[in-house]
């Protein structure tokens, strides 16, 4: 486990707005866990950061190679997408991460030891809701005001599975927890001042690690990883939980109620001191998706001030498409990325590449032949939304400027809309292939 906290003065991602640093709340961490069957060696990275694209992560794997022979395929480094982490590109912090995180998974390496591994899961349904809503006016939007009276139904599920992985020294001191949750960061409180968004934290996440120490009453590399969530958040806006007063208060009840969840789960399991190691990697070419002309007029629209943003996909053409219009059209037209498998026993970890649609992990989750998968989101890679085709279909029933879907809207999504299932094929194809070597 290596801090990866950035100085004060670095841009933070994860909003419509420009954030500098100006304080910490929480340090951010790359947390690494090495595992080795004398056969196959395998490394997960968790860092608490929005995201990372390949360009840095494929760096960092070289140098994981480098230094510890631990090939590309069998080191999975995914982000947590805190919303309140570090400008990758800002005052030269790729450079610095990427021998962070080499240096947490040497870190790892070194400290191998014989140990135990048990398995197990939980549910908690209070910290998730789907944040895209069929309205009354027939569009889908994401984020509706709280309790919206024009809000219909959730357009999406939500997957409210804890999958929990513990590695102990024989029948003694822990080493390592690892927890997998599909929800979005959780964010600052309603309550909390302005000011505070200026603040570096690991949201719930770091929240979770934390706690879940606390708890066991012994300290240990504790990881919380991401999993399928691009349209899912951490309450419904029909019914919001009260308020929280505590500074990050609501990142820290959530964190908090995972940990619990995840603890109940551990004390409930049967560890076993042997398992099967195993790795496949897909380097797929996912065509890129292009912008139109109509697309470009209303960016350019919303970029010049003649019309004020009114909901999330106007803000998308707003902040995200509109600056870079240019850098959209003379894009290569494939974006090359990675699909990855880890399996541990009766465990699977699943990688994928950008922000993945629930409906995705849900589906990889019900087709695999593992009796454990977890899925990792922002994996090896940052692609941007992954929606789903049924997504896309709904929100082009109305004319374009009407929707307030953000997630399928183009400069958040990059991909064509066959995306989500070219993924979600080549991963179970990978699942199958890899079930079957062991």
């Amino acid at each position: 486990m290596v801090d990866i906290t950035p100085p004060l003065g670095i841009e933070i991602r994860g909003y419509f707005e420009e954030r500098i640093a100006r304080d910490v709340h929480d340090s951010l961490f790359a947390k690494s866990l090495v595992l080795d069957d004398g056969e196959t060696k395998l490394a997960i990275v968790v860092c608490d950061l929005l995201g990372a694209g390949r360009t840095y992560l494929d760096k960092a794997k070289e140098l994981i190679r480098e230094r510890c022979g631990i090939p590309h395929s069998n080191v999975l480094i995914s982000c947590t997408h805190t919303h309140t982490g570090p400008s990758i590109e800002d005052m030269g912090y790729g450079d610095i991460l990427v021998r962070k995180i080499s240096d947490s998974v040497q870190l790892a390496d070194s400290r191998l030891t014989e140990a135990e591994i048990g398995y197990g899961r939980e549910r908690e349904e209070k910290t998730v809701g789907n944040r895209r809503f069929l309205m009354k006016d027939g569009t889908v939007r994401t984020h509706p005001r709280l309790k919206d009276p024009g809000i219909i139904a959730p357009e999406g599920p939500v997957d409210p599975e804890i999958g929990v992985f513990v590695v102990r020294e024989v029948e003694g001191k822990t080493l390592c927890v690892l927890g997998n949750y599909a929800a979005h960061y959780a964010g600052l409180s309603p309550t909390e001042k302005r000011e505070d968004m200026y603040t570096i934290s690991a949201d719930y996440c770091g929240a979770f690690s934390e706690m879940i120490q606390r708890l066991r009453g012994e300290r240990f590399v504790a990881i919380l990883a991401n999993g399928a969530c691009a349209d899912v958040m951490t309450f419904d806006p029909r019914n919001p939980h009260g308020k929280a007063t505590a500074f990050f208060g609501h990142a820290w009840r959530v964190g908090g109620l995972l940990a619990a969840k995840a603890f109940w789960a551990w004390n409930e399991m049967e560890f076993c001191d042997s398992a099967k190691l195993s790795a496949a990697i897909d380097d797929l070419a996912i065509p890129r998706r292009m912008p139109t002309d109509t697309e470009i007029e209303l960016a350019r629209k919303y970029v010049s001030g003649k019309a004020a943003p009114a909901n999330m996909r106007h803000h998308a053409w707003k902040n995200f498409f509109g600056p870079r219009i240019e850098e959209y059209a003379e894009a290569p037209r494939e974006v090359k990325t990675w699909v990855q498998v880890l399996a541990i026993g009766d465990l699977a970890i699943v990688g994928l590449p950008g922000e993945i649609f629930v409906e995705h992990g849900l589906r990889i989750k019900r087709e695999s032949p593992f009796k454990y998968t977890f899925i990792f989101e922002l994996a090896n890679d940052s692609v941007g939304y992954v929606p789903t085709l049924k997504a896309f279909e709904e929100d082009t029933r109305l004319p374009l400027e009407a929707s307030g879907s953000y997630e399928t809207t183009i400069g958040p999504n990059q991909l064509v809309p066959e995306a989500g299932n070219i993924i979600v094929e080549s991963a179970l194809k990978m699942l199958d292939r890899v079930h079957d070597s062991t």
